[in-house]
């Protein structure tokens, strides 16, 4: 068959079952309708031929007028290539975020594209089309989609019969995603005339949210044509969720599909979860339809399908001066940061990095990606001979001591398994090869029993940090008179004894003599300990940019031919008083609790020293109760029964929350993502996480916020504390049904006493609450109950 021409093609698009992206395939059944199939490439294709014929039998376009229209890409698309058939002029305004690639095939129509700003969305381009309709309205003919009815019209004639015919009516339910709202409303119209019977669920994403193409109708104009109360169910789906349905789509059903497409798949998977747990066994599987407006091709200059270096957490690279992000290596993710000394394990500022690298690694096995943190513990040095002197053991002794204390410490402030902290002393071969090695391509030197790095050998001393060696100022970091070497540049890989150190022990015996490895040497050595190698990234103290950070550079290209990914530093702590013990042991002695420790640790930038004082901690001290107070308060409402759900217009599919729940929980989420992949900046999240806090206990003391929602209130707590590690749940109160009855009676006759101002006796029975092993805590609201 030759068709006259391409506009024939238009609709007939194929319905497309999916397996592998459908866990519930035993019992509900997913079909997706592929509208990419459309000549233009979308379902727009449908709308803007109906547009255009319906144009012309009212007489409003003629040869001579213009056409007009906002568009975010599709409709333009779509309305480019009738034109371009039917030989009208055509003027589009679109957003300039709007992908490159959808800009390139309007042109290629031989479309005229006046583009407005980006931060507007389609809102921008829209008025901008009023306008030019309002001053020259006899040289336009705007299409106004978003109040033409014949958008409605198009997806009622074709869209919805195609559905019905190519299910053989067996469809129960349709997913179809909002953005100027024809497809829902057209669908709506015809399917319930077929069959009143079946459900059409409308996808709203929340506001805030980068899935272009679509409308969340509270943050933007409604279209005109748009009926909220027309589809059976309104869902909102998170943009995370969509993009990897996108990406999961391509890998698993081979199907390249656009960005509203994910999010369309996203709520008919929230759809069958539900219909999944309703579904008689043996009635016929629920049929759900999904339409998947566009493919991924005019996507690609967006980070949908980026390449992994392109996506996730960016740093501020010291060697690169710019962001960079963090790839998976063979080993995944390696972060590397040096410990603190063992005369100072408890430092604030080695402890500021590694609770920043923990959460780090958190948030990257959050998301199924392999990430671990190495500490140095250099157990061999100088400070650490200072150490074992003080205590007047042994270094092997002293060093087995403090790393105890350190893995302590370390469990005291939340820092997960995926830290580890690993001792430079027990790798001593290690080190020695390593030496070999240099040793063996001229990169060091053996002067005196102590042994050199040539840094004038490495020709990429310096690229680092953009330093020449040459114009180096020697002496600034050492004591020059207590070292013999070629060139005072030169850093030590391993130093010769004292005389002080051979009388107490304090040094290994290797090849070159009595030696101690250096600081240098051990942090170096520490990464080579493992099977693989690499690292992702570095973070070191402000203090160490130089030599330090150099110096590790030049080891581990030069004994294992490998480089970090990236370097970052972080600035050091500073006490208000010069004098004040700059320890966390100093704090916790003090009584200070160690999660409030951890908060505090984490309260800044890396980029800004920390301000050590009393007062500022006992600030994040009180930050962290009051977030702790609020999961407290989430959990005993979360066991009360919940009442009757409100009007499913206004709630989520599959969640039952009301639209403003899921909205905050959405922008918190969101913000806490965007904050830690844009260079860890956990600064700019906590004013948003202080606000839901605070916004979370309005709601319940203006008794808002019902039991499901809490419990999703809840779910966000444990996502956001699954990397950041803030809150105690060892200390979330009993549960009502987790109380013995006799418990609770006593509780009873508590408060009864108190509210007739018997203190006497409520003390009484406090004591018998204590006896039967609980402990009673009295709040503005309900009394708490914990197990002591």
């Amino acid at each position: 068959m030759i068709h006259d021409h391409i506009l024939s093609l238009i609709g007939h698009t194929p319905l497309v079952a999916l397996g592998l992206l459908n866990p519930y395939a035993a019992r509900v059944r997913i079909a997706a309708k592929l509208e990419d199939f459309n000549p233009g490439g979308s379902i727009k294709d449908r709308v803007a031929l109906a547009m255009i014929e319906q144009a012309e039998a009212s007489g409003t376009l003629t040869p001579e007028k213009v056409i007009i229209e906002a568009t975010s890409g599709n409709t333009g698309i779509g309305l480019a290539m009738v034109c371009a058939v039917k030989g009208y002029k055509l003027k589009l305004l679109m957003p300039e975020s709007a992908s490159e690639e959808r800009k390139r095939i309007m042109l290629a129509y031989g479309a005229e594209i006046h583009l407005t700003p980006g931060h507007q969305s389609t809102d921008g381009a829209i008025e901008e089309a009023y306008r030019l309709y309002r001053e020259s309205p006899d040289r336009y003919v705007l299409m106004d989609q978003f109040n033409n009815p014949a958008s409605i019209a198009a997806h009622y004639r074709t869209t919805a019969q195609e559905i019905w015919d190519q299910t053989e009516g067996r469809v129960t339910h349709v997913v179809a995603t909002l953005g100027t709202s024809g497809t829902v409303m057209g669908l709506t119209k015809r399917l319930k005339e077929l069959n009143p019977k079946i459900c059409i669920v409308a996808v709203e994403p929340f506001a805030g949210h980068k899935i272009q193409g679509l409308k969340n109708m509270q943050e933007s104009y409604p279209p005109g044509i748009y009926d909220k109360h027309a589809p059976d169910r309104i869902l909102n789906v998170e943009d995370e969720s969509a993009f990897d349905l996108c990406r999961k789509l391509a890998a698993q059903e081979g199907i390249f599909a656009g960005m509203s497409s994910g999010a369309a798949l996203s709520g008919a998977l929230q759809l069958a979860r539900e219909l999944d747990q309703q579904v008689d066994s043996e009635a016929e599987p629920p049929l759900v339809v999904t339409i998947f407006p566009d493919s991924g091709i005019r996507y690609l200059s967006t980070p949908l399908f980026a390449p992994p270096q392109e996506q996730g957490v960016q740093v501020r690279d010291l060697k690169q001066r710019g962001m960079v992000s963090l790839r998976s290596g063979k080993a995944g993710l390696r972060f590397f940061t040096p410990g603190p000394s063992l005369d100072q394990w408890a430092d604030i500022s080695a402890w500021r990095r590694i609770v920043l690298l923990d959460v780090l690694a958190r948030f990257q096995r959050q998301k199924d990606n392999q990430a671990e943190v190495l500490v140095a513990i250099a157990d061999l040095d100088d400070r650490a001979v200072a150490a074992a002197r003080a205590e007047g053991k042994s270094l092997d002794e002293s060093g087995r001591e403090i790393l105890a204390g350190i893995r302590e410490l370390a469990g005291l402030l939340g820092v997960s398994d995926a830290v580890q902290f690993i001792s430079a002393g027990r790798d001593v071969p290690g080190l020695m090869s390593a030496c070999r090695k240099l040793l063996s391509k001229g990169l060091g030197y053996e002067k005196l029993r102590s042994v050199y790095f040539d840094v004038l050998r490495d020709k990429n001393y310096g690229s680092l940090l953009g330093v020449d060696p040459e114009k180096l100022r020697a002496g600034m970091t050492v004591d020059l008179d207590g070292y013999v070497k070629d060139n005072p540049r030169d850093f030590t890989l391993l130093k010769r004894t004292s005389l002080a150190e051979l009388k107490d022990g304090y040094f290994l015996q290797t090849e070159w003599g009595n030696v101690r490895p250096s600081w240098y040497l051990q942090m170096a050595g520490a990464v080579l300990q493992g099977s693989s190698p690499e690292l992702t990234l570095v973070l070191g103290d402000e203090d160490h940019k130089f030599p330090h950070l150099e110096n590790l550079s030049s080891i581990w290209r030069g004994a294992a031919n490998f480089q970090p990914q990236a370097w970052i530093t972080a600035q050091s702590s500073i006490c208000a008083e010069p004098a004040q013990d700059s320890s966390l042991t100093h704090f916790l002695d003090k009584g200070s609790d160690a999660l409030a420790l951890r908060f505090w640790l984490l309260s800044g930038s890396y980029h800004s020293a920390l301000q050590c004082s009393a007062d500022n901690l006992a600030m994040w001290s009180r930050n962290q109760q009051r977030i702790q107070q609020t999961l407290v308060r989430l959990h005993a409402l979360a066991e009360t029964e919940a009442p009757s759900p409100a009007p499913v217009q206004n709630r989520s599919v599959g969640q039952n929350i009301s639209q403003s729940i899921g909205q905050l929980l959405f922008n918190v989420k969101q913000s806490f993502t965007d904050c830690l992949e844009n260079d860890l900046n956990l600064p700019a999240f906590w004013p948003t996480l202080f606000q839901c806090s605070r916004d979370i206990n309005t709601a319940i003391n203006q008794s808002r916020l019902d039991s499901g929602e809490a419990s999703a209130c809840m779910d966000l707590f444990r996502h956001l504390d699954e990397v950041l590690g803030l809150l105690d749940w060892a200390i979330i109160p009993c549960r009502q049904k987790e109380i013995p009855e006799h418990v609770r009676t006593l509780c009873t006759l508590r408060a009864d006493a108190r509210r007739q101002k018997n203190y006497a006796e409520a003390d009484r029975l406090r004591r018998e609450i204590e006896t039967a092993g609980y402990r009673i805590q009295d709040t503005a609201d309900e009394p708490l109950i914990f197990r002591r």
